[in-house]
């Protein structure tokens, strides 16, 4: 397991060194396999945790720059480019470790998309983004990174489900699933 980026951004260089971290992080696993439950998925925390570890995905961070310059959107995945996670450079100013927390989340769903592509097995296609596996386990990272008390985790995961942050994942037909009646609308010209 491996997210590269060969881009420019600093910060996107620094969350990526910090994503990789976590991803060979013990505790982060452990962390995830003592939740009780997720929504949208049939599989426990502890099997989303062993299918996240165990992979072998390889994936490359890129950024776009969507043409409404005011989409909410952080970051996205979509399955006809399973190498490759997507992030918003208009959405780039913000910290590190919240960067890190989208690129989590975003492998979240590259992991799901290579361990069964035929269907969305863990992920937040269910009108809901609290309690979701991708939503989870990257705020789980963040507050790793951020170095704050994993015994308060529920609290800090709590104050980041009511955020009004939206992460998105595109099906192989292209089509978006939305959530806030946002077009998500991307270009390959614009993606670097």
């Amino acid at each position: 397991m491996k997210i590269n980026y060969r881009g420019n951004y600093e910060q996107v260089k620094t969350a990526v060194e910090d994503a990789n971290e976590i991803l060979y992080s013990k505790e982060f696993y452990e962390i995830i396999k003592q939740l009780k439950s997720f929504k949208c998925t049939k599989k426990t925390p502890f099997e989303i945790s062993e299918i996240i570890e165990k992979t072998d995905l390889e994936v490359e961070v890129k950024t776009y720059k969507p043409k409404w310059r005011y989409s909410r959107v952080l970051g996205y995945f979509v399955r006809s480019k399973p190498r490759n996670l997507f992030l918003n450079k208009r959405k780039l100013y913000r910290n590190t470790s919240s960067i890190t927390n989208t690129i989590i989340h975003e492998y979240v769903h590259a992991v799901d998309n290579h361990y069964d592509n035929t269907v969305i097995d863990f992920g937040h296609n269910c009108g809901t983004f609290k309690n979701t596996a991708p939503y989870t386990i990257g705020n789980i990272a963040e507050v790793m990174i951020d170095g704050n008390n994993i015994e308060k985790i529920d609290s800090r995961l709590e104050e980041f489900q009511n955020l009004e942050t939206i992460h998105c994942l595109t099906n192989t037909t292209g089509n978006s699933i939305t959530y806030l009646e946002e077009d998500l609308l991307i270009e390959d010209s614009r993606i670097d």
